[in-house]
């Protein structure tokens, strides 16, 4: 049976990446909040695919996530390998990236040091490698520690040795390798936790929308970006943490205080397709400064976050449509015969 305020933050998770990966005026406190907890929502929500019942077997484990996860991240990237767009977005200029590019990025992602920046970065792929990692690293503690206590301490422990970690060593393992054990931390805490956190959620009732102001002063007063694609947690480990702990309880209340609608189904149920494919914003960006002439100074403007956000899914909404129907379903139907 679907639970509708977890498919509620699903849906509010892919509109804050798309959002992320829009153009933000210089500066913008909105951008700082999304640097806090957007990927570890990302990873705390990924518990819920994880049944330790059900997942005993850890060659069947690997096989299942490796083609939910990682051959959609070789599709992605090798779709934007053969489209690559240049630096000024000019819709029209294609070219044919370097192989050498496309294994740096297959492999490090958007960040390795002496590399300033990669041609090809279909950057929110990240997550689907990463999130293939996390599931083996939770898999393995979750299958030889038992208790959950002990396990709670571990991650702990863990996080706080990467904390330290990405403070000291510079160099980027491949497949996000580290930021996986950092973001471990998230996908075993909602894990281990899912009763006290289903338990509050069924409390939760419109008396809790006076919570939200309190939850969003202190980020505001206590701001810690991150970044957790370049391996950085901020200046403050408990700080980081507590951000974090704030900014998911405020989507939790929010989640379940809306009612189920049709938009968030869609795009939770589509997400990886959006997260391998939102790229196409840029050529969305493009042509939304063209129209306007050059008036809108992309980086200054508010306008043109909002025109990203709102033409990337109405652009992506037909393509997915397309993909679902006639790729897709035809793929399902193959399976079950």
């Amino acid at each position: 049976m679907r639970i509708s305020w977890v498919d509620n933050l699903r849906g509010i998770w892919i509109i804050l990446i798309v959002l992320w990966h829009c153009f933000f005026p210089d500066n913008s406190l909105f951008i700082k909040f999304l640097f806090t907890f957007h990927v570890g929502l990302f990873f705390f929500l990924s518990w819920f695919l994880f049944n330790s019942e059900k997942h005993n077997n850890l060659v069947l484990f690997i096989k299942n996530k490796f083609y939910r996860l990682i051959i959609p991240f070789f599709i992605f990237n090798f779709i934007m390998f053969s489209f690559y767009k240049t630096k000024e977005l000019i819709w029209w200029e294609v070219f044919f990236v370097d192989i050498d590019s496309f294994f740096k990025w297959i492999f490090y992602g958007s960040y390795l040091p002496n590399h300033s920046e990669f041609i090809l970065t279909n950057i929110p792929t990240w997550f689907l490698v990463s999130l293939f990692v996390v599931s083996i690293y939770y898999f393995l503690l979750n299958k030889f520690i038992k208790n959950r206590n002990y396990r709670v301490i571990i991650l702990f422990l863990i996080s706080i040795l990467v904390y330290f970690e990405s403070k000291n060593i510079v160099f980027r393992l491949p497949f996000s390798m580290e930021i996986s054990l950092m973001a471990m931390l998230f996908y075993g805490l909602g894990h281990s936790f899912k009763n006290e956190i289903s338990n509050f959620v069924e409390k939760i009732d419109y008396k809790y929308i006076f919570l939200i102001p309190f939850l969003v002063l202190f980020n505001i007063y206590f701001p810690s970006s991150t970044n957790f694609s370049t391996n950085f947690y901020g200046n403050n480990y408990l700080l980081f943490l507590l951000n974090w702990f704030f900014w998911i309880i405020f989507v939790i209340i929010v989640s379940k205080l809306i009612k189920k609608n049709f938009i968030l189904d869609f795009l939770w149920k589509n997400s990886i397709l959006i997260l391998g494919l939102e790229w196409i914003k840029f050529i969305v960006l493009s042509f939304v400064i063209y129209l306007s002439f050059w008036y809108l100074e992309f980086e200054k403007s508010y306008l043109i976050w909002f025109s990203q956000l709102i033409s990337t899914i109405l652009v992506l909404t037909p393509i997915i449509f397309v993909i679902n129907k006639f790729l897709l379903l035809p793929l399902n139907k193959i399976k079950k015969d």
